[in-house]
């Protein structure tokens, strides 16, 4: 009887893995129709796109050669009505590099530009008003459809859309009178770009990202340019320091998100540097929200954790009062605009080799490319011992950073940009 209730059993058996094999290869073969079906869709969108460019309202340019900052003056007799869009009004490095840049334009083309900010409601999230009220400005949040009405009441000029993940082409939404020029901020969903077909002009923050760019044969290279982000600093030498405790301090200032960040920095801190004495009277400090962080930084004796900060100032008081900036990151970004504050504040960065930071660090110079961990603190183990060292650092930090990174430079190239474009 037992025998043949165990055959009994290992037929039952058999016939279940059977029928489980059945399912699973028919889901594998709907899971193939569905993905053969998505890429011809794919396929016929992008030659739709292509054939479309032919009746593109958008045109050719002259290839424009930009000047550097003390070679160029603008020649423009009346001022451009420039209207800056931005799908989020949260935190992030697109939000802060977009205030830099309007700021810079307001202040070193007065009376040459007149700058506007809008967000359209239909992909609006939070609204860190801290954020804009430290730049003095105050973004204007409408709807899609009164995009049209809000750009001809201010004759509005040119359109920079500054792209993030979720933005979408706006060409319908404009008047015909306006150009239209998109700024990619993001390595994220960079095979949207062919979505943003009708542009008349396109900019990378960094050529990391131009390269990267998988640009339509129809797209002309007269039509695109890489042009490196640059902030703010004029007012850093005048603000005072926060005062931090530590005879080695290291820190970070940015979304703590988990392609930028792992909270297994704070216990590696604990064990690697406070208990092996490998960096004495060293003190880390993290800007930026994130809950695990935050737990983990009460327990831990050397990692202090401030939260978001959106105030302008206050985050950058934080900042210069740091000896070296921590950048470890898991994924390729643009020019990131939180190594781009630590460097505006005279504090070298060290950080790995992802997207554009080879473009912003210049080994010995303002900081370090490393590869891991053990050449963070190999870094860090040795500016902390020769503080010689670590003050010449950072005073050709400071020369490099008005040299290259200053926003006066960004902003005089999207002068050019803009004065190249009206006059095509």
């Amino acid at each position: 009887m037992r025998r043949g209730r165990d055959v009994r059993d290992h037929r039952d058996a058999l016939r279940r893995k059977a029928l489980s094999d059945r399912a699973l290869r028919r889901k594998d073969q709907v899971s193939a129709r569905h993905k053969m079906v998505k890429n011809k869709a794919k396929e016929r969108h992008i030659s739709q796109l292509s054939r479309d460019s032919s009746n593109s309202s958008t045109r050719d340019f002259d290839e424009i050669h930009l000047e550097n900052f003390d070679n160029y003056a603008c020649s423009l007799k009346e001022p451009i009505n420039v209207c800056h869009i931005i799908e989020s009004l949260g935190m992030g490095g697109g939000q802060t590099m977009m205030m830099e840049l309007v700021q810079g334009l307001n202040k070193y083309y007065s009376g040459k530009i007149n700058n506007h900010v809008v967000c359209p409601r239909s992909a609006h999230s939070k609204y860190e008003k801290a954020l804009y009220q430290s730049y003095g400005v105050t973004p204007i949040v409408m709807r899609e459809k009164e995009l049209t009405r809000f750009l001809s009441k201010h004759s509005v000029n040119i359109v920079l859309q500054h792209r993030l993940a979720v933005s979408k082409c706006l060409k319908p939404f404009l008047i015909g009178s306006s150009k239209y020029i998109l700024m990619n901020h993001t390595f994220h969903q960079l095979n949207r770009i062919p979505s943003f077909l009708k542009c008349d002009y396109y900019v990378s923050v960094c050529d990391y990202l131009d390269k990267e760019t998988r640009w339509p044969s129809y797209m002309k290279p007269s039509r695109r340019v890489s042009i490196l982000n640059g902030v703010e600093n004029d007012y850093v030498e005048n603000l005072e320091a926060q005062k931090l405790e530590g005879g080695f301090k290291t820190g970070r200032c940015h979304r703590l998100v988990q392609s930028k960040f792992r909270a297994d920095t704070i216990p590696w801190f604990d064990s690697k540097v406070s208990k092996s004495k490998n960096i004495p009277e060293h003190r880390h400090y993290l800007i930026g929200h994130n809950a695990e962080a935050r737990k983990l930084c009460k327990k831990s004796k050397i990692c202090t954790y401030f939260g978001t900060v959106a105030d302008r100032l206050k985050k950058m008081s934080i900042l210069k009062a740091l000896d070296v900036y921590f950048y470890e990151t898991f994924t390729h970004e643009g020019a990131s605009v939180a190594i781009l504050e630590s460097l505006a504040c005279g504090v070298p960065v060290i950080c790995k080799n992802y997207g554009g930071n080879s473009e912003l660090i210049n080994n010995g110079v303002n900081g370090y490319i490393v590869e891991d961990r053990a050449g963070f603190l190999k870094v860090m183990k040795k500016l902390s011992s020769d503080r010689d060292r670590l003050d010449e650092l950072k005073r050709t930090t400071k020369e490099d950073f008005q040299n290259r990174l200053h926003v006066r430079h960004t902003a005089c190239k999207y002068m050019q940009i803009f004065e190249g474009v009206m006059k095509a």
